[in-house]
């Protein structure tokens, strides 16, 4: 019997046909994990990143981004020190959120492996598509709440799962081999619970906001 990556409970077996892989699915929190003997390597998970159209000569995605942060994150007014985790290839969003905070650091574990933000703890943490690709979101939760300050953000953008398990199987979003983390909001309660922060605000789709308290 597998275990619930969140909230330990028994989860069901999920074959998808298409993929040719396993997912696990908990009936408690909603929280959906591929099996990690389908997980791509580090180097096809890098090569999957490096075809991303993510630069500021995508000026469609500029603007997504920009969109994400007027929206999201300058309404917490906050304007001391930022860190955007997991910025990828092109740091468009780090670029960004220079204009508004005092200071702004960025980490990519592939593009910009500078662990030093480990040092440091921050009013806002921004990350977006990141932790659909965790292999232990419990554990990186964890990491990110120790990263905050008191009444500190964690702004986190992931296509949230809306939809039963049979639509679940014909689900792009799950099509990416290097997506592995699938979240409900029921997945999300269980998470602040466990890791020490609190649901602000959510917009039912794919963004959602956590404080520390």
């Amino acid at each position: 019997m597998t275990k619930c990556m969140i909230c330990g409970e028994p989860t069901n077996t999920i074959y998808d046909e298409q993929l040719g892989v396993t997912f696990y699915h908990c009936d408690y929190c909603e929280f959906i994990h591929q099996d990690p003997t389908s997980h791509v390597n580090q180097v096809k998970e890098k090569e999957q990143y490096d075809h991303h159209q993510n630069s500021f000569e995508n000026q469609g995605y500029v603007d997504y981004l920009q969109n994400f942060l007027d929206e999201y994150v300058l309404p917490l007014e906050k304007e001391g020190i930022a860190l955007d985790f997991g910025s990828g290839p092109g740091p468009v969003l780090f670029e960004l959120m220079k204009h508004h905070f005092h200071e702004v650091r960025h980490y990519d574990p592939y593009y910009h492996p500078d662990e030093g933000y480990k040092e440091e703890t921050f009013d806002v943490i921004t990350s977006t598509e990141v932790v659909e690709h965790f292999a232990d979101p419990l554990k990186e939760f964890h990491h990110l709440k120790n990263l905050l300050k008191k009444d500190g953000y964690l702004v986190v953008m992931t296509s949230f799962r809306t939809m039963d398990i049979s639509a679940f199987l014909s689900w792009w979003y799950r099509r990416d081999t290097t997506h592995i983390s699938f979240y409900h909001m029921k997945t999300f309660e269980e998470i602040v619970q466990r890791v020490g922060l609190k649901i602000i605000k959510h917009n039912q789709k794919n963004v959602i906001i956590l404080k520390r308290a």
